[in-house]
C-alpha cells in the first residue's frame, strides 16, 4: 500500500506485512510471515478500523480464510473502498505510542507525540512542536507526556532513543511532503531488555 511505501522510503520500520486479495492468499501469506497474525481492511480511506470491527488479532491458521470474508463484509456493509486486508504479524509486547503530523493553519506542520493504541483520542497525553524539530526538541517532546514515567517502569527500560529517531524521521516527512494528516498508531515501542526498537503496525494518511 502506498501508505507504507512512504514509511519504507523513510526507513521506518514496520511490523512484518502482505496484502491479501482473496481468502487463499490470505492463507498462504499468513502461512509464510508466521503466526500470531492480525488482520485488518486494507483501504486507502481515512478510516478507524477498531470502531467498523475492521481489525482482528491473534488469529489462528484454520480462522484465516473466514476472517478474510468477514473483514470484506465489514467493509461492504460501512461503504468502504475495499483493496483487501492486511495480513500482518502480531507485534512483540511494548508501549503503544502515536506519532502524527497535522497542518495547522498558521504555522504549517506540526508533530505530534502521545499516548497512543485506541485510547489515544481518550488520554489527551500529547506533546507538539511546529517543525523542523531537532533532536533535542524530540526529548523534550518524550519528556513533556504525563506518562513519560511509563518509560521506566516494572523494572524495564523503554528504547526513548529509537522513539526520538522516529519522529526525526517523521519530521523528514513533514518537511518534503505536503500531507494534511499522518498518523502512525500504534508505534510500539520495546524495552531494552527485549533488544529495543520501535516499530508502526498501523498507519494513516490524509494527502
Amino acid at each position: 500500500m502506498k501508505m507504507f511505501d512512504l514509511l519504507s522510503k523513510y526507513d521506518i520500520p514496520v511490523v512484518e506485512f502482505a496484502i491479501a486479495k482473496s481468502p487463499e492468499e490470505a492463507q498462504r501469506m499468513a502461512d509464510s510471515i508466521g503466526y500470531p497474525i492480525a488482520m485488518k481492511i486494507a483501504s486507502s480511506q481515512p478510516i478507524h478500523k477498531t470502531e467498523l470491527g475492521g481489525v482482528r488479532l491473534n488469529i489462528p491458521p484454520d480462522a484465516v480464510q473466514q476472517t478474510f470474508t468477514d473483514l470484506l463484509r465489514s467493509a461492504v456493509s460501512a461503504g468502504i473502498e475495499f483493496e483487501g486486508v492486511l495480513v500482518q504479524q502480531m507485534a512483540k509486547p511494548g508501549i503503544e505510542m502515536i506519532v502524527g503530523i497535522k497542518q495547522d493553519p498558521a504555522f504549517g506542520p506540526v508533530i505530534l507525540l502521545g499516548a497512543g493504541g485506541i485510547y489515544a483520542e481518550m488520554l489527551h497525553d500529547v506533546s507538539i512542536r511546529v517543525c523542523p524539530i531537532k533532536r533535542d526538541d524530540a526529548y523534550e517532546m518524550v519528556s513533556e507526556l504525563k506518562s513519560a514515567a511509563i518509560f521506566k517502569a516494572r523494572g524495564k527500560h523503554y528504547d526513548v532513543d529509537s522513539l526520538v529517531e522516529m519522529l526525526m524521521k517523521v519530521n523528514s516527512i513533514a518537511l518534503s511532503k505536503e500531507l494534511k494528516e499522518l498518523d502512525l498508531n500504534p508505534v510500539v515501542v520495546h524495552s531494552l531488555e527485549q533488544g529495543g526498537g520501535c516499530e508502526v503496525v498501523d498507519v494513516r494518511i490524509v494527502e
